[in-house]
């Protein structure tokens, strides 16, 4: 009875000590799963009326997509030129 009792308090413990590693993650995968959502009400939410769909909507058209498609080339073109300009401030000194 007492080794149970040691084995859920040491499981216990582990668990709130890792908790400044693992907290911040779930609490942004809960964020992001809650907005994806919205519109059907959220992970446990209600389904919204017509005016809170809205609401949420019209929310999300001010907001910049996060799927953002940078192709390589443009990656590298700006890398570049960031070198190129490191490269000419060197010089001038």
């Amino acid at each position: 009875m007492l080794d149970d009792f040691l084995n859920l308090l040491v499981k216990g413990l582990l668990v709130l000590v890792t908790s400044p590693l693992w907290y911040p993650l779930v609490k942004a995968v809960w964020e992001e799963f809650n907005e994806a959502m919205a519109e059907e009400g959220g992970l446990f939410g209600r389904q919204p009326t017509a005016r809170e769909l809205e609401d949420v909507r019209r929310a999300r058209a001010t907001r910049p997509d996060p799927l953002v498609n940078e192709p390589w080339s443009d990656r590298e073109r700006a890398r570049d030129e960031a070198r190129r300009e490191q490269a000419a401030s060197r010089r001038r000194r």
